[in-house]
């Protein structure tokens, strides 16, 4: 039998909220392996369904730069030591400086490799005068030939995101881009339609759903339907474009967006969207 650490409990029941005896038995049945352990506690119905926050591992702050014309954006996070340096002007201004940088840049990743010799000197001064090590973890641009990327920036620059929809680029399109921007901030989709979950991930859940139905007596015959439709409430939950919109909820981000392309008289398709949070 695998040794289970104290420490081993203590992630698993960050990541999936169970009591720690639960958590406990849980690696014990799965032999010390983890995602197995994860999956006994989901068949059991004693995991949290819900995703759970990672704790900030990094202070610092998300800060996005955006384009005149709302085409293109960029979103980049500096870290640092303590949220006091991370207020500060000098560490204020690097990190819009960077922004700015990464929004110039061809590339749609940037880190700390690619900085030109100016930026490594700003933040050398910047490391110089607040005492502090600051890291330029990662740089991320978006641009559209035909459409809008918007960015939405949370708590204070913890939570940071991009989206790009191409289609048109009006007031009304720049508008619902941000919605949507506001959504993924806040509900934290893994994918952006169904055809993006990998076809292993889908397996792993249908196996989970039937083996809670199998616990709850339901017959064998009837497992997969029970499965399958609990299948959808996890692409509701996972998938972007299948939430329901967090500013009317009896409509999903798909309709949103049929009809704002309705009415800018063009089809409109959200591309892609890029979330950060800090420390993760």
């Amino acid at each position: 039998m695998a040794e289970i650490s104290a420490q081993l409990v203590m992630q698993l029941r960050e990541k999936t909220g169970a009591k720690m005896m639960d958590a406990k038995r849980a690696l014990v049945d799965a032999d010390g392996d983890f995602e197995k352990a994860v999956a006994v506690l989901r068949e059991k119905g004693q995991a949290d369904a819900a995703k759970r926050t990672h704790r900030v591992t990094a202070e610092g702050a998300i800060v996005a730069a955006q384009s005149a014309d709302a085409s293109a954006g960029a979103m980049i996070e500096l870290n640092c030591e303590t949220d006091f340096v991370a207020k500060t002007d000098q560490f204020k201004t690097l990190s819009a400086d960077l922004a700015a940088w990464a929004l110039s840049q061809a590339a749609e990743t940037v880190g700390e490799e690619n900085l030109p010799d100016d930026k490594v000197a700003q933040k050398k001064e910047a490391i110089s005068k607040t005492g502090e090590n600051i890291q330029f973890k990662r740089g991320v641009m978006l641009a559209s030939d035909n459409g809008v990327v918007q960015s939405y920036l949370h708590l204070g620059g913890k939570i940071g995101v991009l989206v790009q929809v191409d289609g048109a680029n009006n007031e009304a399109v720049q508008s619902m881009t941000k919605d949507i921007a506001m959504q993924v901030a806040a509900a934290s989709p893994d994918y952006l339609s169904r055809e993006d979950v990998p076809a292993e991930t889908i397996e792993k859940e249908m196996e989970i759903y039937r083996q809670l139905a199998r616990n709850e007596g339901k017959p064998d015959q009837i497992l997969d339907k029970i499965a399958q439709g609990r299948l959808e409430k996890f692409y509701k939950d996972n998938c972007l474009l299948e939430q329901p919109f967090i500013k009317d909820p009896d409509k999903q981000i798909t309709a949103l967006v049929a009809e704002v392309g309705k009415a800018a008289g063009a089809p409109l398709t959200v591309k892609r969207f890029v979330r950060f949070q800090l420390g993760q």
